[in-house]
């Protein structure tokens, strides 16, 4: 027997007991099928992997506007001054600041110190943020208050021709404008965030269509 050679036996085992020949490696077709498999596969998964982080930052977003709110509640009783927070309607930009003066009033008196002064501005500059790409202020309504009048009629001239909303107040007592927002998507998906005006709590409906959650709002009303 030469050196290096095999015996039958030996080379019978190298192939499977069935006596089938190994392959050693895929065709071109094979290959060509696999990746249109793939392609497929992806082109109807894509739709609803798309969606689902739309809706994610559609959610993240009205998260977003409950903490907000908690924090400026926060603040308000830490610092001891009225926190005003204010949305552009149709747009993604809120903000929020402190106002100078009668920031212990807690009632509706319109006399109480630094509100009988309307031309008064605030101690510092507005702290501007943005909601998640594709997000908006689809609506919202804030509960009349001779404060909050009076709050926003000083901060129209220092907003250079910005359309803000009505102001929201948060109360160093605890308490702020009884109010609501709307955050919608391109989709027309919604988040209606409601804020309890005696406990300066909020918390967020289920997600429903802008048309319907809209439907529902009454003028002059801000609670459900």
């Amino acid at each position: 027997m030469q050196p290096g050679s095999t015996t039958p036996s030996a080379a019978m085992s190298l192939r499977p007991a069935d006596g089938r020949r190994v392959r050693g490696a895929f065709t071109l077709v094979e290959i060509l099928l696999v990746l249109a498999i793939i392609v497929i596969a992806g082109a109807i998964v894509a739709p609803y992997v798309q969606d689902n982080l739309r809706r994610q930052r559609l959610k993240s977003a009205a998260d977003t506007m409950r903490i907000e709110w908690a924090r400026a509640h926060v603040k308000a009783m830490k610092t001891g001054r009225i926190q005003v927070f204010r949305y552009k309607l149709g747009g993604n930009q809120f903000s929020l600041q402190p106002w100078v003066g009668g920031d212990e009033a807690t009632g509706d008196d319109s006399q109480v110190a630094g509100f009988e002064a309307p031309t008064e501005e605030p101690i510092e500059a507005a702290e501007t943020k943005e909601l998640e790409e594709g997000i908006t202020f689809a609506a919202g309504e804030a509960k009349f208050e001779t404060r909050a009048y009076q709050v926003e009629g000083s901060l129209q001239s220092t907003d250079a021709g910005a359309e803000w909303s009505k102001p929201i107040l948060f109360y160093p007592d605890g308490s702020a404008t009884d109010a609501f927002v709307i955050v919608s998507d391109a989709k027309q998906d919604a988040y209606r965030i409601q804020l309890r005006g005696l406990t300066g709590t909020s918390y967020i409906g289920e997600e429903q269509k802008l048309e319907k959650l809209t439907a529902e709002i009454q003028p002059g009303q801000v609670t459900p």
